[in-house]
């Protein structure tokens, strides 16, 4: 498993992301090797984001970014972040600790 982990500083107008976002998340889920998807908010930097996306591999993850509808999804992204900082992580060691 692999995980898509990219911080975006928007300087944009925030909802406008959120929904570009929306559509750029509903085409890459569509992609093979595509798992779920997380989205988060700074509490002390609230133009700060960060996405998490599972993908099956990192071959699936770069056939995604080389597909046909990626380019025109981030052209609609720019204008609206001032940097967006994506990497590919491999998982090393999964635990989930339940509360109780």
């Amino acid at each position: 498993m692999f995980t898509l982990i990219n911080e975006f500083t928007v300087t944009g107008d925030v909802e406008e992301f959120r929904l570009v976002l929306e559509d750029f998340n509903r085409y890459m889920s569509a992609q093979p090797g595509a798992g779920g998807y997380r989205l988060l908010r700074s509490t002390r930097r609230p133009e700060v984001f960060v996405e998490l996306a599972e993908w099956e591999s990192a071959e699936a993850h770069q056939a995604a970014v080389r597909s046909d509808g990626f380019l025109p999804l981030v052209s609609r992204l720019r204008p609206l972040v001032e940097k967006s900082v994506p990497d590919l992580y491999e998982t090393v060691r999964d635990e989930q600790t339940v509360a109780g």
